[in-house]
């Protein structure tokens, strides 16, 4: 019990010191510019700082990563979904919260328009995934698109984890 204890102590301490001051705030809330389906660059509205988040939860295409439409035509999947983000989001003021560093040392966040969460809203609307490694808060909605054809489920795409696999290779 006592080694559990420290445990989580030492945790606690190490996660306070991953996250540089400027993550110590609770919220970010402003206008999103969208850099990629599933990456959002906000000015924050209290202190004017400009922060860049990945969402949490989701995975969307790489910008340069091409799907096929049943056709065999290519298109550029992440280009897709960037402008539907765009669109989701029009120009609706978000809040931002639940900072994490991921795996690949980008902070993640959980993002509200309004109150709906826009990180499930992008996945219900079939342009991004549930991001498993992270979380399985939305592969319900994630089943909902793809039964119905929603967004890149439209098309022959491989799962943006796989493509940035590939690669790398």
């Amino acid at each position: 019990m006592v080694i559990k204890l420290f445990l989580a102590f030492l945790t606690g301490i190490s996660a306070s010191l991953f996250f540089d001051s400027a993550f110590s705030q609770e919220e970010v809330a402003g206008r999103a510019k969208v850099i990629s389906g599933d990456t959002l660059s906000i000015k924050n509205i209290e202190d004017g700082k400009q922060f860049t988040f990945r969402l949490w939860g989701i995975d969307a295409p790489e910008l340069d990563q091409p799907c096929e439409k049943k056709n065999g035509q290519s298109v550029d999947c992440g280009v897709l979904a960037r402008n539907a983000v765009r669109a989701i989001i029009k120009r609706s003021e978000l809040v931002c919260v639940d900072f994490e560093k991921d795996s690949e040392n980008q902070i993640t966040a959980l993002c509200y328009m309004g109150d709906k969460i826009l990180n499930g809203a992008i996945v219900r609307a079939g342009w991004a995934l549930a991001y498993k490694q992270e979380s399985t808060d939305f592969l319900d909605v994630e089943k909902q698109a793809r039964l119905n054809d929603r967004g890149l489920w439209e098309y022959n795409f491989i799962p943006p984890w796989t493509w940035r696999k590939n690669q790398k290779k």
